[in-house]
């Protein structure tokens, strides 16, 4: 019997050598944002006034605004003063992300690996800005940088999603084997569009096969292994105190980035059976506790129950299905003591008239794991 993963690898690579994909064209709202910067003469308020005109992006930037990434004193409501505590550069650069992640993350049966592959290339993104600082690097070449990297997975995902239309494989693929499908062909991809958007050298030069040997390209592929870590929810180690204290920001905002920037769906995808479900991670030692659980969400919170708890999550039953991949914050407790920590939707199936959700702590601090094992070892229901 034929593997399908061979398969499909073989025919991403026969249309990406005939060049029948599509890429889309440089976003038009970041592209008027370029021209008004290119002018010497530009004030914050033609900025400002440019996001005004378009409400999803002056939301999305307000949001980056907040959030523990770059949040000062208080909170602001304006845009103007969003771009003021941006600054300009960084304003252009949310943009850009937001623009082709419309395209990254249009429906379809393969939204589920769209997703992820979404939320990678933003992850890789706000690391390669973080971490620049460290090697004086330019953080928004470097932000620009990573988020371009990945997008080449989207671009093969995307291809992959039209060839489905002709030949669908003869089994479900996991997520790890469509992700390895579009790996083989992301940095062609991503040398292709770097040249219809001609974009600068150090950019072009940083998102291609064997980059590393650029300080940039070597800051892209750090930055995008690290966001491989962060998806399993591991603490990655740092190389030096400067380093942990860039980590411990960027991991405390990272959530709230990435609802602004690569946000979840609020009805979770299916897959429609192209994706095969992931296999049940629920650990051996999971115990049944009286825990309150609350969705944090703002937006169509879930109606969320407790079915267990391990050393690192949860097991849930919810009324709606939650994404999987994506990022939710739950209130863990009674509310006069509850703590709110961020945890990775691991699976989502269908159980019955509801949803049985596993979540695991994201990225937890010594901190919240100690909390996490108070609430772990609680007097059984």
């Amino acid at each position: 019997m034929s593997d399908p993963v061979q398969e499909l690898g073989a025919a991403l690579a026969d249309i990406v050598a005939r060049g029948d994909f599509a890429v889309p064209p440089y976003p038009a709202v970041a592209l008027r944002l370029q021209r008004t910067l290119a002018r010497r003469n530009h004030s914050l308020g033609e900025v400002a006034d440019a996001l005004s005109a378009d409400p999803a992006l002056a939301a999305r930037v307000l949001s980056v605004a907040n959030s523990h990434l770059y949040r000062g004193t208080s909170d602001i409501t304006t845009v103007a003063r969003a771009v003021n505590r941006l600054g300009t550069r960084t304003v252009a650069s949310i943009a850009l992300a937001a623009g082709i992640g419309s395209a990254a993350m249009q429906a379809g049966v393969l939204f589920d690996v769209k997703y992820r592959v979404w939320r990678r290339s933003v992850t890789c993104a706000l690391a390669c800005q973080k971490l620049a600082q460290l090697r004086t690097l330019d953080p928004e070449q470097g932000f620009l940088a990573g988020l371009l990297h990945g997008f080449g997975r989207s671009l093969a995902v995307a291809a992959l999603e039209q060839r489905l239309l002709v030949q669908r494989p003869a089994r479900p693929l996991a997520l790890s084997e469509w992700l390895a499908i579009a790996e083989q062909q992301r940095g062609k991809l991503a040398s292709v569009m770097a040249r219809r958007w001609e974009l600068p050298a150090a950019i072009a030069s940083a998102i291609e096969d064997e980059a590393e040997t650029s300080p940039m390209g070597a800051l892209v592929m750090e930055a995008d292994r690290l966001a491989l870590l962060l998806e399993t929810g591991e603490r990655p180690a740092s190389a030096s105190a400067a380093e942990a204290r860039v980590l411990d920001q960027l991991i405390a905002g990272l959530p709230e980035a990435l609802d602004a920037l690569a946000a979840a769906p609020a009805t979770a995808a299916t897959g429609a059976g192209a994706v095969a479900k992931p296999e049940q991670t629920r650990p051996e030692e999971l115990r049944k506790v009286p825990v309150q659980v609350t969705d944090c969400r703002k937006r169509h919170p879930a109606s969320v129950r407790c079915a267990g708890i391990s050393p690192s999550g949860l097991v849930l039953e919810s009324s709606v299905p939650f994404q999987e991949g994506s990022l939710v914050r739950f209130a863990i407790g009674a509310r006069e003591d509850a703590f709110e920590p961020w945890f990775n939707v691991l699976s989502c199936v269908p159980a019955g008239a509801t949803q049985q959700v596993e979540v695991q702590l994201f990225s937890p601090t010594r901190e919240t794991r100690e909390r996490w094992q108070r609430v772990f070892e609680q007097p059984a229901a």
